[in-house]
């Protein structure tokens, strides 16, 4: 199984013996660290209701499952369809008449995994490539939430990088396909979330062709650390001219910026019957760091090791040695060094630095 390591320096020459070093298996295959999270894949979208009524685009690629929901959970909503059929609030629906009416009770709710306030599902069993409208009878702030399970209408979205360093851009893109076809000349904006719940204003993302929509932001809206939520919405038509609304979502972690760690500082020597990769950090917020290095060697990883050590402020040297004979006869200028310095503490929790070093 592949081992993820991260890599957090310190180290004292005395403390050799306190390093954790071991071997992958034959032929694994060496992984760059990802860019950011899988893309999140949806079919669905949600909006939050102004006024009384909400304007609902459906593909017609198959069923569609509406929610309404409100503080309470109190809301009732009428489905009128485009042929002008209505389910009336007091209806259940039936299968004959291809709609139908579930209430749900806050248990049910939770174990399908639905968002609190809903109280009842609407189920159109086969939609026609146009809008339905749905109306709501509450004062209360709504929010709804329609899915097409079947629908080859997707948005792929997700935030970059996944770690992210304090100073470092942050990518938001958005992928928009009907089936294998691109959407292009859709409208798609994205809302950043601090960890706290604080949301920031909309950004554009610019099309670049092929689905692909980006947006590049210098800095994050805010100096949080901690996980960063991404919500994107896009509306449009696709190739065969059906109307579309998706909401997707991503994430990213802003690290601390509790250390980092000099690039041109990272070394491999052969010491005795190891090999000593060692290099600099600058520790900002003292505490317990992990200093760990991959060894790849022709895209294939050959070994690892770790050091755990306590980092005072200031200058830090680090270190880890791997025994030869997990490597193999190679020189060290023939090795890819993956080389993270992870903070364990509270203060100081998350990737502090992450770089690579190619074959020289």
């Amino acid at each position: 199984m592949k081992r993820i390591l991260f890599c957090t320096l310190l180290f004292a020459p005395s403390l050799f013996a306190a390093d954790v070093t071991g071997a992958f298996e034959a032929n694994t295959k060496y992984e760059a660290p990802v860019a950011h999270a899988p893309a999140n894949v949806s079919r669905m979208f949600a909006r939050e209701v102004h006024g009384n009524s909400i304007a609902i685009p459906a593909t017609g690629d198959g069923g569609m499952i509406v929610l309404a929901m409100t503080p309470s959970g109190a809301a009732r909503t009428r489905l009128t369809t485009p042929d002008g059929a209505v389910l009336e609030p007091s209806e259940n629906g039936s299968l004959e008449r291809g709609l139908r009416r579930f209430a749900i009770d806050a248990n049910e709710s939770a174990e399908l995994g639905l968002p609190r306030g809903a109280n009842h599902v609407l189920h159109v069993l086969h939609t026609t490539a146009a809008r339905y409208r749905l109306d709501l009878d509450t004062r209360e702030r709504a929010v709804v939430v329609a899915a097409e399970p079947d629908s080859s209408v997707t948005l792929s979205t997700w935030a970059e990088p996944l770690s992210r360093q304090p100073g470092e851009p942050v990518t938001l893109v958005a992928e928009l396909r009907d089936g294998n076809a691109p959407i292009t000349g859709a409208h798609v904006v994205a809302r950043l979330a601090s960890p706290d719940g604080h949301a920031f204003d909309a950004v554009a993302l610019v099309e670049e062709g092929n689905g692909v929509y980006r947006a590049t932001l210098a800095d994050l809206p805010s100096h949080a650390p901690g996980a960063w939520q991404a919500r994107f919405d896009a509306d449009g038509l696709t190739p065969r001219g059906a109307e579309f609304a998706r909401t997707g979502s991503g994430e990213l972690v802003a690290e601390r910026g509790a250390a980092d760690v000099h690039p041109r500082s990272i070394h491999a020597d052969v010491v005795g019957d190891v090999l000593r990769v060692s290099a600099n950090a600058n520790v900002h917020v003292a505490g317990n760091y992990r200093f760990d290095v991959i060894v790849a060697h022709d895209g294939t990883s050959l070994a690892w090791g770790e050091s755990a050590r306590e980092l005072a402020a200031g200058n830090a040297p680090l270190a880890v040695d791997i025994p030869l004979a997990l490597i193999g006869n190679r020189s060290p200028d023939d090795l890819l060094l993956d080389v993270r310095l992870l903070g364990l503490d509270a203060v100081n929790m998350g990737v502090a630095a992450s770089y690579r070093r190619s074959p020289r």
